[in-house]
């Protein structure tokens, strides 16, 4: 699967002005090094929902049931704090799951 760059920069330009506040703060201000890290995390979406789609629709329903049991059963667990961070990872992973992918396509 390809991954358009033209819609990679608009998502690193809509974290940018998300994070830093952009049409306020001058760029200058603000640096290509801020720039630079959304940038980054806008191509691992991309890679991420790439490796989303790639996947065989056996096992991602397979992973689908797997991450809707651990959020069922997780709160047996003994210690809630555990438990409460494997429910928010799982739904994270979940939510890239379902998420349609076709924004970087």
């Amino acid at each position: 699967m390809t991954m358009s760059r033209t819609n990679v920069m608009t998502r690193a330009w809509a974290m940018f002005r998300q994070a830093y506040n952009y049409p306020r703060i001058k760029f200058a201000s603000i640096g290509r090094k801020c720039f630079a890290s959304c940038l980054r995390a806008a191509w691992a979406e991309a890679r991420k929902a790439a490796k989303v789609s790639a996947m065989p629709a056996a096992a991602k329903a397979a992973r689908i049931v797997e991450l809707t049991d651990t959020i069922r059963f997780a709160p047996f667990s003994e210690s809630w704090r555990q438990a409460s961070r494997e429910i928010s990872a799982a739904r994270a992973e979940l939510a890239r799951l379902t998420t349609a992918t076709a924004a970087y396509v």
